[in-house]
């Protein structure tokens, strides 16, 4: 078990395993609040779950590493759940699960196209279109038509998967305080999310966030998803590198699935299982392909 967390695996599959359950928890707290209070909330309480974690100030290590932190912020913390949410607005949170699932596929494209492997094989393509395939499966139950109500649900999704490749990608300081390091990258991030809650400030609503069905769905999202999950998630991906850490990532959308069918009551049938099963095989053959 220690060499499991030394490898970089174990805070990896933890990672994977709480944002698997975030889909059915933020739409369910989607009934009461509006995306971008929740989002809002969610980094707020995150922020400071980290300073009490770590109180000690980052050392100030250049323009260049503060950018970079500073893009990350943007890029995995406002943007990506800002699109996972609006995404959960439009469609059910287990379609969503599955989507943004193919962010490995996207993780490995953007690597190539970087240059940072040098070729991606036959297997990859394959799984690739196996993936898209399970996606476009799961978004239309088998029924084109369904795509009408659908589409926005899932182009949010695959924006949020992309966002979070780029994210993925980006080097972080590694060393050090890890722990200040994604509190610096919170900081970065909220600033990022301000501007978006600007066009839903109408819309928010304190007395339901006060409720303790809302509070502890909140307190779950910014305590264990955000602030330890980010922690986990840095620490996997230092040990790992971003396309190894992506692996485990195929759990997400089986986990999603689950609790929407548990908590939502979201329907588990035959075209939604099979497309979530060619999903998974897609993108198990594309990383399984893929360079390291």
């Amino acid at each position: 078990m220690p060499a499991l967390f030394r490898s970089g695996w174990a805070p990896c599959l933890f990672a994977v395993l709480v944002w698997g359950a975030t889909f059915a928890t933020t739409k369910r707290l989607l009934e009461a609040l509006p995306p971008t209070e929740i989002l809002l909330a969610r980094f707020v309480v995150g922020y400071l779950a980290l300073w009490a974690l770590a109180p000690r100030r980052l050392p100030w290590q250049g323009w260049r590493t503060e950018a970079r932190m500073a893009l990350a912020g943007v890029l995995g913390i406002a943007l990506y759940f800002h699109f996972e949410n609006q995404a959960l607005v439009h469609a059910r949170a287990g379609m969503v699960a599955v989507v943004v699932c193919v962010s490995p596929l996207l993780t490995a494209l953007l690597a190539r196209l970087l240059g940072r492997v040098r070729r991606l094989g036959r297997g990859y393509w394959l799984g690739f279109a196996l993936a898209m395939g399970g996606v476009a499966l799961t978004v239309t139950g088998g029924d084109p038509a369904a795509l009408r109500g659908a589409w926005q649900g899932a182009a949010f999704g695959l924006l949020g998967a992309l966002t979070w490749s780029c994210y993925t990608l980006l080097p972080l300081p590694r060393g050090g305080d890890g722990l200040a390091v994604t509190r610096r990258t919170f900081f970065w991030g909220l600033l990022a999310i301000l501007p978006l809650c600007l066009p839903e400030a109408d819309a928010w609503r304190v007395g339901p966030l006060l409720g303790w069905p809302a509070l502890w769905r909140l307190l779950f999202l910014g305590l264990l998803a955000s602030a330890l999950c980010y922690v986990a998630w840095n620490a996997a991906v230092a040990r790992l590198g971003g396309v190894r850490a992506t692996l485990l990532l195929y759990l997400n959308p089986v986990v999603g699935v689950l609790t929407a069918a548990l908590l939502l009551g979201e329907p588990l049938d035959a075209p939604i299982l099979l497309g979530v099963a060619l999903t998974l095989t897609g993108v198990a053959l594309s990383t399984r392909s893929a360079p390291h």
